[in-house]
């Protein structure tokens, strides 16, 4: 039987609204003499700030989807979130559809700053920490050298550009915020045995 009722939180939907907004601002900030740059600062500010209270109210989840897919049964059930808080910021390396690296830094910078969404449960956003903290750039950092060596543990052949990319960007991390602040072991991107 279906329902008559189908809708979704407003919250989420304002959460899809302002990941848009931002990925927009990220756009405009990557061109530094951009005619837009202090609006786009501003909202970037502002976006944080609805960020901040939507976490702090606590009342935000997920609504659960009803959708399956098949799925070739190669995975275990291991609890995958559905959405990963750099993807979600539009954060995407490699070949297909990637994000240009000058916006890519946007992100990054974004991501260390300002104030995250509440995304997925509340665990995951406990993980991130908070805005400039040790703990923000250790899951930026150790987020970024996983997925690093997890594409060298594959075929790092058909993953070299998204390597390069992470690697890139972790460089970047590195240099502009861990390097004269903070000191915690920095993460390695090679195989360790």
């Amino acid at each position: 039987m279906k329902h008559a009722c189908i809708t979704q939180s407003s919250s989420i939907m304002d959460g899809d609204v302002l990941g848009r907004r931002l990925q927009n601002v990220f756009r405009i900030l990557a061109k530094p003499e951009h005619e837009l740059r202090e609006k786009a600062l501003n909202l970037r500010e502002e976006v944080s700030s609805t960020y901040r209270i939507q976490a702090t109210q606590g009342e935000w989840f997920a609504w659960p989807s009803t959708i399956a897919s098949r799925g070739v049964r190669e995975l275990k059930e291991i609890g995958w979130r559905p959405h990963g808080m750099l993807s979600f910021l539009g954060y995407h390396v490699g070949e297909m559809q990637a994000t240009p690296s000058d916006i890519r830094l946007c992100i990054l910078e974004y991501a260390f700053e300002c104030h995250l969404p509440p995304l997925n449960d509340l665990a995951y956003y406990l993980e991130w920490g908070g805005p400039q903290t040790a703990q923000r750039l250790n899951k930026l950092a150790n987020t970024l050298a996983a997925l690093t060596r997890n594409a060298k543990r594959r075929n790092a052949a058909s993953y070299a550009t998204a390597i390069d990319d992470w690697e890139c960007d972790l460089a970047f991390l590195r240099d502009r915020y861990y390097c004269n602040f903070l000191h915690f072991g920095w993460p390695a991107t090679n195989h360790l045995h």
